[in-house]
């Protein structure tokens, strides 16, 4: 696309400088001095802001981040107003490399940067290289567990921007960069059109090792909040006060409480934006400032209410930096110039808001060619076209030029003229919402299309699943023999083969002709295929109804029902904790009337249910808790050793009894190492706990060495293996979870068992069946669910890892989460197959365990069809992370299913469990 020059012909101002703290919550950063470890009690923490708000200088209030909430991600936003949607998530969000894209940083006659490397890549400019000067540190230098360290940083960009504005030629033992030797610096310095960002990363360094709300974070935040102030007069002072200098001090994004971002929590995305200097409109007052019209309970703790707050969106302050400095807006841009905050004349402000919309406009326009190019013959255009905005732009850009021209360029337009030209800003807003409108259509335009095919893909998945477990279970040989082979005629006279052919045929026509995606021919391929193949089990599914109509509408209903249930589960924890509460209830009352007693397994059974139901209603772990942990400890240690050394201690392997002893190991050095800085831990420290958590994996593997093991004890040996681990992982009441959810999984095994009786002397699916999937299901969720609400990436707590690393890295990090929450899966699937072929064995394993993946797919369908594509990214991305994680967890049950099978396939399962 080529780039929209600036209509107007002198810029607001000439130089722009950026403060950013990187990771800064605005709560912390607006707020006053209120913690004892705070010297100045009452003062604001960031006078700076305070200061230039009450001078009446400066506009103030919320930049929405974008998500996901990591610093390149937003930096792009701010610097291109380009936002990667929620999958940049799984490609990579936090890698130095983003998209391409353009971004201001090519427009500019000079800029620099200081900072982090991580995002130093988007300050690069394709158009001038020699223009833009990068100073930055390997991120990776930075230690996330080290206060100090971190906060070294800030002093380095402190240091390097003194020398940079002051003109000092003392040199530094600690760093030999002179700024004042290094050619073209104070050239780019006296260049119109030129942007200093300064990116302070302590707060992001500090937030994520110490939590915001810890004392190192407040403070970071002070020492950094007196580094700008002084910055801020010597650039004053560098440029004689000359007043053509704009500043911005904002943040990235922010922190939550846990110490994590990523996501969109207002604590990540709410974060403080304040500008001032040349150019810049200073914020209205508030007529009643106990009252204010613009502030609410969140930020009338910051004690500017005497002052109109006003909010942005991040994408919004590119275009903002392009009307101050003259530039032109970055061509990928997405949002929208916020007017109100400029100091300029109508005619100004006219100019540079169509100068967004053709830049928009343009964007609209090339987004249509590639449509159009890929649909040709079945292209139909949004009411308001490319060509039709752009007449209408051209139209009012002329009534500007015709106004300016009559005015000074604005400088003597009278009251009429600035009333006309707010009517055509007035218009031009409504033709960037035009524009907006018809963006979103185009990227849309196979919306409803490929929902059918997905939806039609899931369905039809089902369907089949049903259909296939019928056949090998119900049926016998005869008649499994005969409807085969009525469903397989001739060519000729098999019409629902020729039909599905015929169809395939005019899919496959459509998708050439749309140019579409590889990836279309599977959404349209998978849904032909499996409902073809349900037509020929049709008939299967009758035979396993028993041909009776309300039986098939009451097991449909309660699949239907059950299966709405599971939904709700991911919108609402407490939802697990209300169906395990129903299940206990429903087992005694079925205990009484079906076995003609409440038997002591049903009762165990209907306990732990109880039991395990109390944690969804608690809050997620946020944080590190020394009194659950160690309460949680104390429980483990006392039952396992009971069990192991007591009740098992003459069947039990002695590898088994070894694991049971590392318990101690693994508590005593987790509370160990919670009370320590971890940078000064001994190194073999950590090598113990990753050679203990080498071991544990590797004695699933000699576990299964082992013939004809008992398969109660196999499944012992691997809860405590899943003990050890929370005792490792475990910072709160997760370690009493990981107990009551051994518990279940014991109780369910004898419960099923007892239940099955009823159905021994039946060769069909019973509702006994669809219910034991439902609660196989259920404890899957439950074991993700139980302690965290993970709907939410930042509800990821990373302090679990700290007793493997002691700087956090990436990829290693997510493996030992996912490790972390994937283990008791693996339990419940292992319990699941016991229960399966020692309980059910009228049916297959494998069988049951489909029956079980329909209950994980319709909540699966359900999220597909919830996927929003407006409102707030935290809507947005919420959506979206319900969905990824319901089908990620479908491919987990099948994939630790397999892994449970191999690890119990030497069990003998004839031998009665003992109880």
């Amino acid at each position: 696309m080529t780039p929209v020059e600036p209509f107007n012909k002198k810029p607001l101002s000439k130089r722009l400088m950026l403060f950013q703290f990187d990771g800064g919550r605005s709560d912390i950063i607006y707020g006053f001095q209120s913690e004892p470890d705070e010297p100045e009690i009452g003062k604001p923490r960031v006078p700076l802001i305070h200061d230039r708000v009450k001078e009446g200088k400066a506009s103030f209030g919320i930049q929405y981040a974008a998500v996901p909430t990591e610093s390149r991600v937003d930096v792009q936003n701010m610097m291109g107003g380009y936002q990667e949607d929620m999958t940049a998530i799984l490609s990579g969000w936090a890698s130095s490399h983003g998209l391409e894209y353009d971004r201001i940083y090519n427009y500019l006659k000079a800029g620099f940067f200081f900072g982090p490397s991580i995002i130093s890549s988007i300050f690069e400019s394709q158009n001038c290289p020699t223009c833009i000067r990068r100073d930055y540190y390997e991120d990776s230098e930075i230690n996330y567990y080290d206060h100090v360290q971190a906060s070294t940083f800030d002093k380095l960009n402190y240091d390097k921007l003194k020398r940079l504005f002051n003109g000092t030629l003392a040199e530094d033992s600690q760093n030999k960069t002179l700024y004042d030797k290094v050619p073209g610096d104070k050239e780019k310095l006296k260049e119109d059109k030129l942007m200093v960002y300064m990116n302070w990363v302590s707060c992001d360094a500090i937030g994520t090792g110490f939590k915001p709300t810890n004392k190192e974070y407040r403070k970071s935040i002070r020492t950094t909040a007196k580094f700008i102030e002084e910055i801020e007069q010597d650039i004053i002072n560098y440029y004689n006060d000359d007043g053509e200098t704009t500043f911005i001090l904002l943040a990235d994004h922010g922190i939550a409480d846990i110490g994590a971002h990523g996501d969109g929590h207002p604590q990540n995305t709410w974060t403080p934006f304040i500008i001032w200097g040349k150019g810049i409109k200073p914020a209205d007052d508030e007529a009643d400032p106990e009252n204010p019209e613009t502030h609410d309970d969140f930020s009338k703790k910051w004690g500017l209410t005497m002052k109109k707050r006003f909010d942005i969106d991040q994408s919004q302050l590119p275009s903002l930096i392009s009307s101050i400095l003259g530039l032109p807006v970055p061509m990928n841009n997405e949002g929208v110039l916020p007017l109100e905050l400029l100091d300029a004349t109508e005619v100004y402000k006219a100019n540079v808001l169509l100068q967004n919309a053709y830049q928009l406009q343009t964007q609209y326009s090339r987004v249509q060619e590639l449509v159009q190019e890929k649909q040709k013959w079945f292209f139909t255009e949004h009411q308001h076209s490319p060509k039709k905005v752009l007449n209408s732009l051209n139209e009012l850009k002329k009534q500007v030029e015709q106004i300016a021209q009559k005015s000074d360029d604005g400088k003597s337009a009278t009251k009429e003229q600035n009333e006309a030209l707010k009517e055509i800003i007035s218009n031009t807003y409504v033709e960037i919402k035009n524009i907006r409108s018809g963006i979103s259509y185009l990227k849309l335009y196979q919306k409803t299309f490929l929902q059918i095919a997905v939806a039609l893909g899931y369905i039809s998945f089902m369907l089949l699943c049903f259909a296939v477990v019928f056949r090998y279970v119900n049926t016998s040989q005869d008649k499994e023999d005969a409807i085969v082979e009525q469903n397989n005629p001739p060519f000729k006279k098999n019409f629902s083969l020729i039909l599905t052919l015929c169809f395939s045929l005019f899919v496959l026509f459509y998708l050439n002709v749309t140019q579409s995606k590889p990836v279309y021919y599977a959404y349209f391929g998978f849904p032909i295929y499996f409902l073809y193949q349900f037509y020929k089990h049709r008939q299967f599914m009758n035979e396993g109804w028993g041909n009776s109509i309300f039986k098939i509408i009451g097991n449909y209903a309660f699949i239907g029902l059950a299966g709405q249930c599971l939904v709700y589960s991911f919108f609402q924890r407490e939802f697990i904790s209300y169906n395990f509460l129903a299940i206990s209830l429903f087992s005694l009352i079925h205990s009484k009337y079906s076995l003609g007693q409440i038997t002591g397994n049903v009762i165990r059974w209907s306990l732990a249910c109880v039991l395990i139901s109390i944690f969804p209603l608690l809050p997620p772990i946020q944080g590190v808790s020394d009194i659950n942990y160690i309460f949680g400890f104390a429980c483990i240690s006392v039952t396992t050793f009971y069990i192991s050394f007591y009740h098992f201690k003459e069947q039990l392997e002695t590898s088994v009894k070894v694991m049971t002893l590392i318990i101690l190991y693994c508590g005593g050095i987790s509370l160990y190492l919670r009370t320590v800085n971890s940078a000064s831990v001994p190194t073999f420290i950590y090598g113990i706990n990753w050679t203990i958590l080498f071991s544990l994996v590797g004695s699933l593997i000699f576990l299964n060495l082992h013939k004809n093991s008992d398969p109660q004890l196999r499944l012992y040996s691997l809860v405590v293996i899943m003990i050890n681990l929370s005792l490792l992982f475990g910072i709160s009441y997760d370690t009493l979870f990981t107990l009551i959810f051994s518990f279940l999984l014991k109780t369910w095994v004898d419960h099923e068992k007892e239940v099955s009786v009823l159905i021994q002397d039946k060769q069909r699916i019973h509702p006994i069946h669809f219910y034991t999937a439902f609660k196989f299901i259920l404890i899957m969720n439950i074991s993700f669910f139980g302690i965290q609400d993970l709907v939410s990436l930042g509800s990821f707590n990373y302090e679990s890892v700290t007793r493997f690393l002691v700087n956090l890295k990436e990829i290693l990090t997510l493996t030992l989460m996912i490790f972390k929450l994937a283990f008791p899966f693996l339990c419940g699937a292992s319990a699941f197959i016991i229960v399966c072929k020692s309980a059910h064995k009228k049916i297959s394993t494998v069988g049951l365990f489909m029956l079980s993946i329909i209950f994980a797919e319709i909540s699966t369908i359900n999220f597909f069809f919830m996927v929003r594509t407006e409102g707030t990214w935290q809507e947005k991305g919420s959506s979206v992370a319900r969905f990824v994680i319901s089908s990620m967890l479908t491919l987990l049950y099948v994939f630790l299913f397999f892994i449970a099978h191999l690890l119990l396939k030497n069990t003998k399962f004839d031998e009665k469990f003992k109880n």
